[in-house]
């Protein structure tokens, strides 16, 4: 009996099928995990649903015990299926790493028009507790025109004394605390205000 292994693969968002097959003079067997789809979300991924694809007749087993053709897996690590014949035995390893997902999303522009899409400017940290100390916008003459009073604060497109701001090329800057740390962290940049 031969026995075949894959490397690992890192954990990628996109579809992908990946096969082994193994060279012989009989007949090749192949294992393969199908990869989550497009638009997975690698920092929320559970419950994820792992799925054996296999050519022809034989036995798959999961590093989990499981024999189905899917598992449903829950927490981060390697998963492995092994496809068995009487000849041969092929497998293929699914590793789910744990990336840090606080990261801020920081929109490169904004339309303040009252339609509910885009209608405001902030910084916005998916995946973790946040708050904000900071968060102001200047006009590119550096005059203040923002100032979050409260951490949820969002830029309407107003200035400080209630008028509607150009459409125009702002600056920003924000200063922030993720829950659990102590260091603060601080983002800067520039958005487009369009009207």
């Amino acid at each position: 009996m031969n026995v075949y292994f894959k490397p690992v693969w890192n954990l990628i968002p996109v579809a992908l099928i990946a096969f082994f097959l193994p060279v012989s003079q009989s007949t090749a067997q192949s294992v393969g995990i199908l990869y989550p789809a497009a638009g997975y979300d690698t920092c929320s991924p559970f419950p994820l649903v792992l799925r054996a694809v296999k050519s022809g007749p034989g036995n798959l087993e999961w590093s989990t015990g499981s024999q189905a053709d899917s598992i449903t897996v829950l927490d981060y690590g390697a998963y492995t299926v092994s496809f068995e014949t009487p000849d041969t035995t092929v497998r293929d390893t699914f590793v789910i790493n744990e990336i840090d997902c606080c990261n801020p999303v920081i929109p490169n522009a904004f339309t303040p028009n009252g339609d509910g899409v885009n209608d405001r400017f902030g910084v916005v940290l998916r995946y973790c507790e946040v708050e904000i100390l900071e968060f102001t916008v200047y006009s590119r003459w550096g005059e203040l025109v923002f100032q979050a009073q409260e951490t949820t604060d969002r830029w309407d497109g107003t200035t400080l004394n209630g008028t509607e701001a150009p459409s125009d090329v702002y600056v920003f800057t924000t200063r922030y605390k993720i829950a659990g740390e102590d260091a603060e962290k601080t983002e800067k940049g520039d958005v487009t205000l369009l009207r």
